[in-house]
């Protein structure tokens, strides 16, 4: 019988499928849910998008994917860390929507909050603005941004509870409790550590185990 929601890595690389768009926690190489990803390239999907604050260096986290060739397209703040990437990218070979970091989070927390659209200034009077919905508040004009939510949400913890409750450890905690509640289809978190049920403390407790649908057990 299975303990809440567990799953073993061979179930989990089923969930992966062509054609998906990832949400992705970390920020550069700090973060990220190297395991999930590395599942991934075992699915062999391809044709993704990836959702991510920025894209990571070579050889860490969904620069792993993008290494693979199995990513389409990228929405994400900047990628100056990944030269492999930006060659993509000037090739013509990568499709890139390129968005300010804090709207990246807000679209990610909108998803998330089922708000569909807001208005803000960043990115006014640049190449960003091109195509938006454009509309003046008190004198002052504002694009349209709309939500980002994804197929599969993936989620670097330091501890996760068979029940889907997650803690975060340092430089663990940048976006993944954002990317968590981001609403995905699915979400799947990949711990460092798993503890029993109450073990972590209630006031431990950073993502609630509703936000969670799968924790990797290795």
């Amino acid at each position: 019988m299975r303990l809440g929601k567990l799953y073993s890595p061979d179930e989990i690389v089923r969930d992966f499928h062509d054609g998906q768009t990832l949400v992705l926690g970390g920020f550069g190489r700090y973060g990220n849910p190297e395991n999930l990803i590395d599942l991934c390239i075992e699915s062999k999907a391809r044709h993704l998008t990836v959702i991510k604050l920025n894209i990571s260096e070579p050889g860490y986290g969904e620069a792993k994917l993008i290494s693979e060739g199995v990513v389409d397209k990228i929405i994400t703040s900047h990628m100056n860390y990944n030269k492999e990437a930006m060659s993509l990218y000037e090739a013509g070979k990568l499709e890139v929507e390129f968005c300010p970091m804090g709207t990246i989070a807000e679209r990610l927390r909108a998803g998330g909050a089922g708000i569909a659209a807001f208005y803000v200034q960043t990115g006014m009077g640049t190449g960003i603005e091109k195509g938006k919905d454009i509309k003046e508040f008190d004198g002052k004009k504002y694009m349209m941004e709309t939500a980002l939510t994804g197929d599969v949400a993936l989620v670097r913890s330091r501890v996760a509870d068979p029940l889907g409750n997650l803690a975060y450890h340092g430089t663990n905690e940048n976006s993944n409790p954002l990317v968590a509640m981001n609403n995905s289809t699915l979400t799947i978190a990949d711990p460092d550590m798993i503890l029993e049920i109450d073990e972590i403390g209630i006031d431990k407790i950073a993502t609630p185990g509703v936000y969670l649908d799968k924790i990797l057990e290795m």
